[in-house]
Order: structure tokens, then C-alpha cells, then sequence
């Protein structure tokens, strides 16, 4: 077990360097293809948090191996001469030390995360269940899914007290609507907003938005991992409000609504 608990906490650490690397890469990417289309930057994004997983899961796996996997490594540099390296090894001793606090502090925290999500899961798949639907908007919504190539039923459910839609589920997908909206907006601009949640159902969105919530969890700690997944999220409204503006033929209705 203090094998264990060494090799993920030398993996937390060391990510902190490896996150900032990719951030800054993505960031760097972003920037340069920041007149392409949403697509592109949306897949050097999902890439970049793909990577925030898979560096540091193959490093434990490394250690895990490693008869020496209680050891930092090379974190500070050996190398380093004099005082430097006098720093080098007091920082190292010290993260060894409290190692076994820092793999506690991460695991109570990625505990509450993942908790929430649970909770979050579980009050839609409640609501999906136990909330009325509308007859008339199931129609049209079943409408709009033909047109964009969603075979699957697609169910609609109003909500009282939501903010805005909310898509969810991939097998039997849903679309929570604000029951305000249905008597409160104009009926041309609702079904534009359905539009563009069927997009997301078109393009399994909420499999990727479930992966980004189980990075998110596990590497809560560092700012690039909300920075990736918050473009990400940026990008993938971009795409299906292209995808719903393409479908319905008005930009402005939709831009409107």
C-alpha cells in the first residue's frame, strides 16, 4: 500500500509541470487556428485534455512497475550544482514526507467531485423519468431529430425551476426543457433551441461532457484541466449551433433564441 500511494502521489506531482506543458501547447494551437472552424479547434482541445489523462495514468503504471517507484525521480535535476541543488533535494524531502497527505487531500476532494456528478446524474435520470412531456413539442422534437439523422426516440421532458435545456443520455437521449419556455417564448424560437440540442444528440455529446466530468474530477488540482475542458465546452456550442443554423436554414432565429 505505500507503494501504491507513493507512485500516485509522485504521478500527481510530476503532472503538475506535464499539465502546464500541455496547456501551454493547446493554448499555442488554439491561438494559431483561431480563424478555422470550430471542428478543428474542438479536436485539438479534446486532444490536449486526452493527453492530461494519458501522461500521467501511463507514469503510474511506470512507477507501479518500478522497484523504485517511492522515489520522485528526476524532478529537480540532479545535475544541479551547488545550492541549487541543496534546494532541489530540501523540496524533494519534504514532498516525500507529507507524500502520503497529499494522495489523501486528492482523494477526498476527487471523492466529492465525483459525488456531485453522481448526484447530478442521478437527478436527471429522475427527472427523465418522472417529469411530464408535452405532445405537441414531442412532435416537433421528433421532427427536428428526423431532419438532423437521429434515429433513436429522442424524449422531451419540461422542468420546473431549470435554467436552460439540458441534453442528456446517449442510449435513450433527452432534452430537459424549462417548462417556463414553452408558455413564455415565442413558439419559432423554442423549436430553435431544440434545434440545436438535437445537434448535440447528433454528435454523442453527452458521452464526451462525461469523459471531461471524470478528467475533471481526477485532475481537479490543476488550472489547465479547467482551461482544456472549458474550451472544449466553448467549441462544442460553436458546433452544434452551425450544425442547428445549417438545419433550420435561419442563423438569426436561432442567434434570437
Amino acid at each position: 500500500s505505500a507503494h501504491l500511494v507513493a507512485s500516485i502521489g509522485w504521478t500527481l506531482i510530476h503532472f503538475l509541470w506535464q499539465g502546464a506543458l500541455i496547456g501551454g501547447a493547446v493554448a499555442l494551437a488554439l491561438f494559431a487556428m483561431r480563424k478555422t472552424r470550430a471542428e478543428h479547434r474542438y479536436t485539438v482541445a479534446c486532444t490536449g485534455l486526452f493527453l492530461c489523462l494519458a501522461l500521467p495514468a501511463a507514469g503510474l503504471v511506470l512507477r507501479l512497475q518500478d522497484a523504485g517507484a517511492s522515489q520522485s525521480g528526476i524532478l529537480f535535476g540532479a545535475a544541479a550544482p551547488g545550492a541549487s541543488l541543496a534546494q532541489g533535494l530540501f523540496w524533494e524531502t519534504l514532498l516525500r514526507d507529507h507524500i502520503a497527505w497529499i494522495v489523501a487531500c486528492w482523494a477526498a476532494c476527487a471523492l466529492a467531485l465525483a459525488l456531485r456528478m453522481a448526484l447530478g446524474l442521478a437527478w436527471i435520470r429522475r427527472a427523465a423519468a418522472s417529469e411530464r412531456g408535452d405532445a405537441i413539442w414531442q412532435a416537433r422534437l421528433d421532427r427536428l431529430a428526423s431532419q438532423c439523422g437521429v434515429e433513436r426516440p429522442v424524449r422531451l421532458r419540461l422542468v420546473n425551476g431549470l435554467a436552460s435545456p439540458v441534453t442528456a443520455g446517449w442510449w435513450r437521449p433527452v432534452v430537459l426543457v424549462p417548462a417556463s419556455l414553452v408558455t413564455g417564448m415565442p413558439a419559432h424560437l423554442l423549436e430553435a433551441l431544440l434545434a440545436h440540442e438535437v445537434a448535440h444528440i447528433r454528435r454523442h455529446d453527452y458521452l464526451v461532457n462525461l469523459a471531461q466530468n471524470v478528467v475533471e474530477t481526477l485532475l481537479f488540482y490543476h488550472p489547465a484541466v479547467w482551461w482544456i475542458s472549458g474550451r472544449i465546452r466553448t467549441e462544442r456550442e460553436h458546433i452544434a449551433d452551425d450544425i442547428a443554423a445549417r438545419q433550420l436554414g435561419e442563423p438569426r432565429r436561432l442567434a434570437l433564441a
